[in-house]
């Protein structure tokens, strides 16, 4: 009897001594976390106009935290904890990698099947929406974020004038709003790009207008309803993007702006986040 009592004061100090500190993140969480966490630098490094700020940086990822229920000193203080037990994080650095790649794999296949669809029709006032022209964002889920992607045709010209127009219901009552970007990309490789937020239900619209010079080669952006532990959804329908033809009759479009292009460096602190920046690029997003 006293035996199997030191046997079993063995095993508990033995399990003791083996078990995590309470404030060590889960393997399955940590993946989680660190897959976000990536997708929201890509966000950062590809839309360095958007996230010049610290303070819209700073926005972004804690709205990643605050969609795993952690802070970011949690984080932190894990990925100390984790970098002391380096096999640990090696074991988990691996699932992130491969989701990452996985997700991006993905998204290239949906790019292509998007592109793969007939040529835009011939005139100056077309529709070249060529998704669903209804989606459901919910703060909690990847379909927070609708992307496009469309590359021109013969049909396209210099100057042409485009609008982003979708009808809101269900807008949900939260901190950061959703928001509207779109830009063209041209030969020359200039940009110009156009973003509102998403502040009221009914009709929203966004106007972009192109280059006076280049010739357009992509024209991208996306819709998105940031990521939170909240639920909340958003409705949208009648989503279309009319392509016009430039003429004196179409109005300047006063909130655009133009940028250079920016050299994509790829020799980033991680290849996952090289991986979702390209994805990201091709993407629109």
């Amino acid at each position: 009897m006293k035996k199997l009592v030191y046997v079993i004061i063995a095993l508990l100090v033995l399990a003791a001594c083996s078990h995590d500190p309470d404030y060590v993140i889960g393997e399955k969480k940590m993946v989680d976390v660190l897959v976000d966490v990536h997708k929201a630098e890509a966000v950062i490094e590809s839309n360095y106009n958007i996230y010049s700020s610290t303070a819209d940086k700073k926005k972004l990822r804690e709205a990643v935290f605050l969609k795993h229920g952690i802070t970011q000193e949690q984080f932190d203080t894990n990925l100390v904890w984790y970098g002391h037990h380096i096999d640990d994080y090696m074991k988990i650095y691996e699932q992130v990698i491969e989701r990452l790649k996985t997700e991006n794999d993905e998204a290239k296949k949906l790019l292509a099947e998007e592109n793969s669809q007939t040529m835009s029709q011939p005139g100056d006032s077309v529709d070249v929406w060529k998704q669903k022209r209804v989606h459901i964002f919910d703060t909690r889920q990847a379909s927070n974020l609708l992307t496009f992607d469309i590359a021109p045709d013969e049909n396209f010209r210099i100057r042409d004038y485009f609008e982003l127009r979708f009808k809101v219901a269900l807008l949900p009552s939260l901190s950061v709003k959703p928001q509207v970007y779109m830009a063209i990309r041209h030969n020359n490789n200039d940009v110009v790009y156009n973003q509102i937020d998403v502040d009221k239900e009914g009709w929203c619209m966004l106007p972009l207008q192109s280059d006076s010079v280049s010739p357009l080669l992509r024209l991208y952006g996306y819709v998105v309803l940031p990521m939170q532990s909240v639920p909340a959804t958003m409705y949208v329908d009648s989503l279309s993007l009319v392509r016009r033809h430039y003429n004196n009759r179409i109005p300047a479009v006063s909130g655009q702006k133009a940028l250079p292009e920016r050299p994509v460096t790829l020799s980033g602190r991680n290849s996952s986040v090289r991986l979702m920046r390209r994805n990201l690029k091709k993407t629109g997003s």
